[in-house]
């Protein structure tokens, strides 16, 4: 009877136990399944490195060496699009591709040290598993006809591959260009449609809310346009290129009578000196881009675009125009305009994705940005060696009050929900809800900032470590070279933890105090990542100067250690303690229960270790903070052709094509050496474009001529709006100039047509419309 007592005792114990660990995992699961980002990886020293001398080389290295560390399949392959310097580093920026279609999502920063080995690699890349079918059943015409476009609005397209966020890949076709909402306005936006049935997978807005210089009086354009109603493109447009035109204050022209307009070229002025001096950069895509900005615009109520009229307060970047739109009574916010101006440091940079944690990432940089902009300017009068720092200077001011606050975000609140300053805290909102949180989870990295500057402990979480400050110059200037050269478009709170320490590094040294401070201050707001603090070297000991020779003295006479005294030992053995009779079944009864207590103590400790654990991995590292930490490569030095940057590109010289939907191809007229060695080149608004201009084709004969028929030109655009020889670029001694050839859909050069067979000068940073599609002119 006992022992079946007994029995039921030890069920019910296990059972208990059983439920408890479910329910336990009941309670926690959903929390597993957020949305997961990367792999946690810390970053790794190399043991063999080789030399990439050449653009070659690199490419041909991460071609075969890089694709094969990360285990890709042949169809699947790496390419180099673009490089720039940080420091002593050199930064390569690779893209993905499967069977020629760019991966949307799939790109990284392989960073090379000043003797061009390669040392780190910044995001990852893998194998992916489309989804059948995996050929187009709709052409890019029928796909981009179940979308409402603006009358008259360009747009660009192409076929990728899109990562779906259950993990599959799709192909789709990307568009980008003025879409109308189901209100009536336009929105500038990029589209994903699926190109097997036509479905629309996904939006993302072109365009942020909140000394090469042009300033633009869009009211005067709306005067003379004589506008009383609300605008869409492409009367947006038309107002625009008039305020271009006829209502411009450049360089070297004469003041405007309105002073809005002034101030607005004066202010545009310090923000270059400011990005020269402080952020280390020559304008927002660090080669001189003009910064070309709309003052006096209007915003009305529900409608994103600007207007002629309405008092609605909003500032704006858009990135497909590189331009900047300013209301008058912004200038008064100056913080503001410098935040728009930051978002274009991402979008020609990293170019992060608006949406989830890249997106709080590149609210916070622009917040960062702007703060420190005011700091220098009215504070502390353009010096840089500034250190007290008034406390209302961290504040992003709006009209209606402050909006947020760097010093601690928590005090002010976004809708119903206030700011959060640490991971703990972290919203985890669906992407229909403030693009899943890019405005109120960036106050995590604000406050990072902000300590990272400043040091101390954090304000809410008094038992992290405390920061080393480093001043507010040096972090903000690691935050933006960040974020134009290591980030990549899909970056997390931890990808920017380790693409910050890795500016640190490049700026002043691994182990550096910025480096130490970097990973400090995201250790205080809770940013997952790994790091070791560099070892301490122990100051050098004086060596003992020799003494003058004296006489030993006389060393001390031992004393004799005393003896131990003997411990008596015991003469008789202690009595053994009786022992009680047991029968044969009781022993076994003992020894069963011992087995089952054992059993049941086993049981119950793990239930609980489980919950522990479980409770550790949802309340210590979050999912939605997981991400790649830099990880260095071995590298080999291998030949190679030029780099492919379309998927079917000749291979005599590769070049972007003129929209993602058509492909461009070159029949390179000139030698390779010249066209590679080239330092000019036209940038799609995009960033993602580079369309190569032979400096040696573009000196000779009749320069260098872009259209459509591969016979007749050195560079071939494959599209039906471009003419067989559309334009020619010629470079003379000390100057370049471009020239309309009677093309069917015409060259615009800054908005302004050009007459056909009549050469116009071009210059560094100016905007050339060829046909529909738009590129800014660069000299390297």
């Amino acid at each position: 009877m006992k022992q079946n007592e007994r029995q039921s005792r030890y069920i019910g114990t296990i059972t208990s136990s059983i439920c408890l660990a479910f329910i336990c995992f009941y309670l926690i699961a959903p929390a597993l399944g957020v949305e997961k980002i990367g792999i946690n990886r810390a970053p790794q020293s190399l043991e063999e490195q080789s030399t990439l001398s050449t653009q070659a080389e690199r490419q041909e290295w991460v071609k075969t060496v890089l694709s094969e560390r990360f285990n890709l399949s042949k169809e699947s392959a790496l390419h180099t699009t673009s490089e720039q310097q940080l420091h002593s580093f050199k930064i390569v920026a690779v893209n993905q591709t499967y069977q020629n279609v760019p991966v949307v999502n799939s790109a990284s920063r392989l960073v090379l040290n000043a003797r061009h080995q390669p040392i780190y690699i910044l995001g990852t890349h893998s194998n992916i598993e489309p989804l059948e079918p995996a050929t187009a059943t709709f052409n890019s015409e029928q796909a981009l006809s179940t979308l409402s476009i603006a009358n008259g609005a360009d747009v660009a397209s192409r076929l990728v591959y899109w990562p779906s966020p259950q993990g599959q890949h799709i192909l789709a076709y990307e568009f980008e260009g003025e879409f109308s909402s189901s209100f009536g306005y336009a929105l500038s936006q990029r589209v994903f449609v699926n190109a097997t049935t036509g479905k629309e997978l996904d939006r993302e807005p072109l365009f942020h809310t909140a000394m090469h210089r042009q300033i633009n009086n869009f009211s005067a354009a709306c005067e003379e346009f004589k506008v009383k109603f609300p605008l869409i493109p492409p009367l947006t447009d038309r107002v625009e290129a008039r305020a271009m035109k006829t209502h411009a204050r450049t360089e070297g022209s004469a003041p405007s009578n309105d002073d809005s307009v002034e101030t607005a070229f004066a202010l545009l002025g310090n923000a270059y000196e400011f990005m020269d001096t402080v952020l280390g950069m020559d304008s927002i895509d660090g080669n001189g881009l003009r910064l070309n900005m709309f003052i006096n615009v209007h915003f009305l109520k529900g409608m994103p675009t600007i207007q002629c009229y309405g008092d609605v307060f909003n500032a704006m970047w858009m990135s497909r125009k590189q331009s900047l739109y300013v209301p008058k009574e912004g200038l008064n916010y100056i913080e503001i305009t410098m935040h728009e101006l930051a978002h274009g440091i991402v979008s020609n940079g990293s170019n992060l994705e608006y949406s989830f944690q890249s997106g709080a990432l590149n609210e916070s940089i622009a917040d960062s940005i702007g703060i420190a902009f005011r700091i220098w300017l009215e504070h502390a009068n353009k010096q840089t060696n500034s250190t007290k720092i008034p406390r209302e200077y961290w504040l992003l001011r709006m009209p209606s009050g402050p909006e947020r606050d760097l010093a601690d975000p928590s005090s002010l609140s976004f809708g119903e929900s206030a700011y959060p300053d640490h991971m703990n805290d972290f919203l985890n909102w669906p992407i229909k809800k403030d693009r899943g949180g890019v405005h109120i989870n960036s106050s995590i990295m604000n406050m990072a900032f902000f300590l990272m500057a400043n040091g101390g402990k954090h304000p809410r979480h008094s038992s992290t470590s405390t920061v080393t400050g480093i001043g507010l110059y040096p972090a903000v200037r690691i935050v933006a070279q960040a974020a134009s050269k290591l980030l990549v478009q899909n970056a997390n709170f931890e990808d920017a933890r380790f693409a910050y320490a890795l500016a640190a590094e490049a700026l002043h040294g691994k182990g550096s105090k910025e480096w130490v401070a970097v990973h400090q201050a995201m250790d205080a707001v809770g940013v997952t990542g790994t790091w070791s603090p560099p070892q301490e070297v122990p100051e050098p000991q004086p060596v003992p100067t020799p003494e003058s020779e004296s006489e030993p003295s006389p060393e001390p006479t031992p004393e004799p250690e005393q003896e131990s005294q003997p411990v008596p030992q015991p003469t008789t053995p202690p009595p053994k303690a009786e022992e009680p009779l047991e029968t044969n079944d009781r022993v076994h009864t003992s020894k069963n229960e011992a087995d089952n207590n054992q059993l049941v103590i086993i049981l119950i400790l793990g239930s609980v270790g489980l919950c522990i654990a479980l409770l550790a991995l949802f309340k210590l590292k979050p999912a939605y903070s997981r991400s790649e930490s830099p990880k260095g490569y071995s590298a080999e030095n291998t030949p190679m052709g030029n780099s492919a940057a379309t998927p079917n590109a000749t291979p005599d010289n590769l070049v972007p094509r003129p929209s993602k939907q058509q492909k461009g191809n070159v029949n390179n007229s000139g030698s390779a050496a010249h066209q590679q060695a080239s330092p000019y080149y036209l940038q799609s608004l995009e960033g993602n474009q580079k369309l190569n201009i032979s400096s040696y084709t573009a000196s000779k004969g009749e320069g260098f001529v872009i259209g459509r028929s591969l016979e007749l030109v050195h560079l071939q655009l494959r599209d039906e709006r471009i003419s067989r020889r559309h334009l020619r670029i010629k470079s003379h001694s000390d100057y370049f100039t471009v020239e309309d050839l009677n093309s069917t859909h015409g060259t615009m050069l800054d908005g302004e047509r050009l007459k056909a067979f009549l050469p116009a000068p071009i210059k560094h940073g100016q905007l050339l419309r060829i046909a529909d599609f738009s590129y800014v002119f660069k000299v390297s």
